[in-house]
């Protein structure tokens, strides 16, 4: 692994956790535009089974549980990308750095990476492979859940500092 990567800590975590989020995100914004929490991310199945991804509308479990696991295994592909970028920008630039820059580098490198996993999705993909989130949400509601995601991406850094400085005092 990369230079100051722990593989559970700063992957398998955050990826977890930014799943979770936009998972639960993609369910309540569902629910506030009528739609059934679990059509978002069961349309994700689609790259399985593209013929049924109108059925996704009133998914079987089959469906549910293919998007999931295709959800929260890009998930942690996109949160591994952060942990290496986050480790080749603090090695670049770590003769400079003062022990607080990882943090204040964490939050835009977090915005960075999912406006590229969001340009990843919509732009350079091809149609077969998008999330399919477009298919129940519409463009703010599916910016939302990206935003989510980045949440998800930072979260459990921001936590266990938050943890430290309070055992601190």
């Amino acid at each position: 692994m990369g230079r100051n990567v722990r593989p559970l800590e700063d992957i398998v975590l955050p990826g977890i956790v930014a799943g979770v989020l936009s998972t639960l995100a993609l369910g309540a914004l569902a629910r506030l535009v009528g739609k059934r929490p679990a059509a978002p991310v069961s349309a994700v199945s689609h790259w399985v089974w593209p013929q049924e991804v109108n059925q996704t509308a009133r998914p079987r479990a089959r469906h549910l549980m293919t998007g999931l696991a295709i959800h929260h295994l890009m998930s942690i592909g996109w949160a591994a990308a952060y942990a290496f970028t986050l480790a080749a920008i603090q090695e670049y630039t770590e003769p400079c750095s003062d022990s607080r820059s990882e943090h204040r580098e964490r939050i835009p490198l977090a915005g960075a990476m999912t406006l590229a996993a969001a340009f990843s999705d919509y732009v350079v993909v091809p149609k077969r492979f998008t999330p399919g989130f477009e298919f129940h949400l519409r463009v703010p509601q599916i910016a939302a859940v990206y935003v989510a995601f980045g949440a998800g991406l930072v979260a459990p850094f921001a936590l266990k500092d938050l943890c430290r400085r309070r055992r601190a005092h």
